[in-house]
């Protein structure tokens, strides 16, 4: 794909890695449209089990783009992500979709910002993926809209300054929407899987070090920051029968991230950002709908609560929000 194109009414069908790649190395992408295709059956090669970490599969995988549109859409049966936007992807809106049956998460969107996310149905995505983490014993929470180091900036034009989540319909998914920032992933890290990629806010990544890094305002613009992220009026809903019944298993909302450790120059050690995370970066979710065992996780990927200690002091989430089936502190 490239700018202002727009792409109407296709098949987009059983390809080996992805349905639509876009890339323009300096987020030379603007202006972009996918509306009214269909996005199935991509990623017939598995790439990521044949090169594990690659992040090249999917439906629909977005790079530096700057403006995109996609609504309309029936995106299915993927293996992989339906959606995945991956490294300073901006002023995206997603809207008026069908997002269903996804082996990954509907949508993946990782070091990137702003973001509207509206008036989509979503629905059995991630219970492949999901119940592969889960059955290795990893407790992770694999959401099916995956908030990756990824945020709202009003320093980065877009036609929005946060991240908004809004209008959805949430059905039978693995979980609802992960928040996730990684401690040790910043500009000039070793462990940025985006490689030689700075923020959008820091040019040259060279300026990403000691001492200057440990001071504002690198301190903070060196980060993808999982920031500004604003979740509301959507319906979230599954059953246990849907999912299964797995230790660490589906139904979970998170906000949380990893113990920083690494590289030893990181001014990002310990509970940092674990704790920033959850009480500082603005990452709300209000007045929603429940249906079913929800559970959530805060700050850290052990700490599991139910729907009042979630809603009390100091987290004071979803406020206005409705729950049926009682507290989901209990197993599923």
């Amino acid at each position: 794909a490239g700018a202002r194109q727009q792409v109407r009414g296709n098949c987009l069908r059983d390809n080996g890695q992805y349905g639509i790649n876009a890339y323009q190395p300096g987020n030379g992408i603007v202006g972009l449209v996918v509306e009214g295709n269909e996005i199935v059956g991509n990623n017939t090669e598995d790439w990521e089990t044949r090169n594990p970490g690659c992040g090249c599969s999917g439906g629909a995988k977005f790079w530096s783009v700057n403006g995109a549109d996609i609504r309309g859409n029936w995106i299915h049966d993927n293996r992989g992500a339906g959606l995945w936007a991956d490294t300073n992807n901006n002023d995206f809106l997603i809207e008026g979709n069908l997002i269903e049956d996804n082996d990954g998460p509907a949508l993946f969107y990782e070091t990137s910002y702003n973001l509207i996310l509206r008036n989509n149905v979503l629905r059995r995505n991630t219970l492949v993926e999901g119940r592969k983490v889960a059955e290795s014993g990893d407790h992770f929470p694999t959401g099916t809209v995956y908030l990756s180091e990824s945020g709202g900036e009003p320093r980065v034009p877009a036609r929005t300054d946060k991240i908004e989540i809004t209008g959805n319909r949430f059905e039978d998914n693995w979980s609802g929407i992960t928040a996730w920032e990684n401690a040790d992933r910043f500009c000039n890290s070793p462990a940025n899987t985006s490689t030689d990629s700075c923020t959008l806010l820091v040019p040259e990544t060279s300026r990403c070090t000691q001492p200057g890094i440990a001071t504002e305002p690198l301190y903070s613009d060196c980060r993808w920051r999982t920031q500004r992220v604003d979740i509301h009026d959507n319906t979230f809903s599954f059953t246990a029968e849907a999912i299964g019944c797995l230790p660490g298993g589906g139904g979970r909302m998170a906000v949380l991230s990893n113990y920083g450790t690494y590289p030893k120059w990181s001014p990002y050690q310990a509970e940092v950002v674990q704790d920033s995370i959850v009480t500082d970066q603005q990452i709300t979710w209000r007045d929603n709908r429940y249906v079913g065992p929800w559970r959530f996780v805060l700050g850290s990927v052990d700490h599991t609560v139910g729907v009042a200690e979630w809603q009390a002091e100091p987290y004071r989430q979803d406020a206005g929000s409705t729950f049926t089936a009682g507290d989901s502190a209990g197993s599923c």
